[in-house]
């Protein structure tokens, strides 16, 4: 595997900033994946990829300015065509669940599901389990299960039940 940062610090001119900017938001344009972009610099520039990430930053920021649509009517521009898409008779399989995949990321859904490791952090061991008087245990089992249903109204959604056919 090879490592994109450079043991050396590296400082580049204004000028080459403004230059390494404009090529980051050409390679941004064209659809490059920024482990590509970051490739690409560290070649030419020599530059860290913390200082790359920088760079990639500053262009998506320029490139997001001189927007003339607000953000969030291209977002729902988005949503709408990814839509058409899932609805699309001629659509294969594969666009409908990519089209799926880009309206999950676009309402925020791809994040990674929480682990529900906390709602178990009493630390108790089989032992100490038995060891428990029926009190001490009904008190742990009533606490896992507030902790439960409080995490249960945090969700941000629920799924409707399905009505008896």
């Amino acid at each position: 595997m090879t490592t994109l940062t450079s043991q050396t610090r590296t400082r580049i001119s204004k000028e080459q900033q403004i230059q390494l900017v404009q090529l980051v938001k050409h390679l941004l344009s064209l659809g490059k994946h920024p482990l590509e972009i970051k490739r690409a610099v560290t070649l030419e520039f020599n530059l860290s990829t913390r200082s790359i990430n920088r760079y990639i930053a500053r262009a998506r920021h320029e490139m997001v300015e001189r927007l003339e649509v607000p953000i969030e009517q291209l977002r729902a521009e988005s949503f709408f065509f990814y839509v058409s898409v899932i609805n699309d008779a001629k659509s294969t399989q594969r666009e409908r669940l990519r089209a799926r995949e880009r309206i999950d990321k676009l309402l925020g859904l791809d994040k990674p599901a929480q682990s529900r490791g906390s709602l178990w952090q009493l630390n108790l061991t089989p032992a100490d389990i038995q060891n428990m008087s029926d009190e001490e245990l009904e008190a742990a089992y009533q606490s896992l299960l507030k902790e439960a249903n409080e995490q249960e109204q945090t969700t941000p959604y629920r799924i409707a039940p399905t009505s008896p056919s």
